[in-house]
């Protein structure tokens, strides 16, 4: 039997049920070693699911190439139907992509369908990207890419916050569009903030590099920054970049064209309880935070609505870290450090000075 052959017959037996694991974990090596096969696989279990009424995250599990699906109900009879229907699919694709009337690029120009995993308000998810990059999405976050990732490109979108551990592919770059950023991958681990409502968009880097560049400002400067290092971007600010860490900002490119800071991350603490990666560990920080941070953070991560009554609020700065705190606990404790009142009303809280 041909290569060809066995991988769509893999193929076929793991989207009928059928696949017992050994075949699963033959088709996954496959998939990985051959990138043309496993775009084709991905358009039909894409279809596949959307007929049966799969869910999207099913096809992002820790096997990265092969989740294993659940096996159809009813009798011999629709087992045999599905099976027979798959495998008529695939003998219609694998005959028209041999002859060429079909290939990856084509079948990515044709049908670029963008395909989208989020996290709701007060939760938080982790996937595998069809490359076997590990990303990880915080409350109230999304993240796009199209069906040509890890064919043509490896190019996502991001809005919200995402932790990343990118798997190595030299001939396609990974890059996450966040924004006004856009964020290269040179083999590492990074982090990424980037939500609409928020002052600022963030990228920090815990290990490798990254390159960073603006998407509005092509010819702008492009800045490269080392492990334990966070970019910050202020939205809608006087052009200028600032850095407190000694040495100048590796960059490429010209002028900056906005206000961007390289600062360094705490090291003498673990990433449990940095504010840029406590989230991963089921844990919110503040870290100097004014109220309106503060508000946004406890928004997406109680799922509620949250309400600055007084201006004079402002002036107030928070740090702590909540793990298991229910947001009238959370709140109870935050008015230990400084002088408010909140007011539950359901789903949404407001806030208001203390009355001297």
């Amino acid at each position: 039997m041909t290569q060809d052959n066995r991988i769509w017959i893999l193929m076929s037996r793991h989207l009928s049920g059928e696949a017992s694991p050994e075949e699963n974990s033959e088709l996954r090596e496959f998939l990985r070693r051959y990138p043309s096969k496993q775009y084709a696989f991905h358009i039909l279990l894409s279809y596949f699911r959307e007929r049966e009424n799969f869910k999207e995250r099913e096809t992002l599990t820790e096997s990265a190439m092969v989740p294993r699906p659940r096996r159809l109900s009813g009798s011999i009879r629709i087992k045999w139907i599905a099976g027979t229907a798959v495998a008529a699919a695939l003998v219609i694709l694998w005959g028209i992509y041999r002859h060429g009337a079909v290939t990856p690029a084509s079948l990515a120009s044709g049908s670029n369908r963008s395909k989208e995993i989020s996290a709701s308000a007060g939760a938080r998810t982790k996937l595998v990207l069809p490359d076997g990059t590990r990303v990880w999405l915080n409350c109230k976050s999304r993240l796009n890419y199209s069906d040509a990732f890890n064919v043509n490109d490896r190019e996502v979108t991001l809005q919200g916050e995402a932790y990343f551990e990118v798997a190595t592919n030299s001939s396609l770059p990974f890059i996450v569009h966040a924004s006004a950023l856009d964020v290269k991958a040179l083999g590492t681990a990074f982090a990424v903030k980037s939500y609409p409502q928020d002052e600022t968009i963030e990228a920090t880097l815990l290990k490798g590099a990254i390159e960073i560049s603006r998407r509005d400002h092509p010819g702008s400067t492009r800045i490269i920054l080392k492990p334990n290092e966070k970019l910050t971007l202020r939205k809608s600010v006087t052009p200028s970049i600032h850095t407190t860490h000694s040495g100048s900002i590796p960059a490429v490119g010209g002028a900056p064209s906005s206000d961007i800071a390289v600062n360094p991350i705490r090291q003498d603490v673990p990433e449990s309880d940095k504010a840029e990666t406590a989230w991963l560990y089921n844990r919110l920080v503040f870290d100097g935070d004014n109220f309106k941070q503060l508000a946004n953070k406890m928004e997406r991560w109680f799922n509620v609505r949250i309400v600055i009554r007084d201006s004079t609020l402002d002036k107030f700065r928070f740090s702590g870290i909540f793990e298991k705190e229910t947001l009238d606990n959370a709140f109870r404790e935050l008015q230990l450090t400084r002088d408010f009142i909140y007011k539950n009303n359901g789903n949404e809280i407001d806030l208001y000075a203390k009355q001297e």
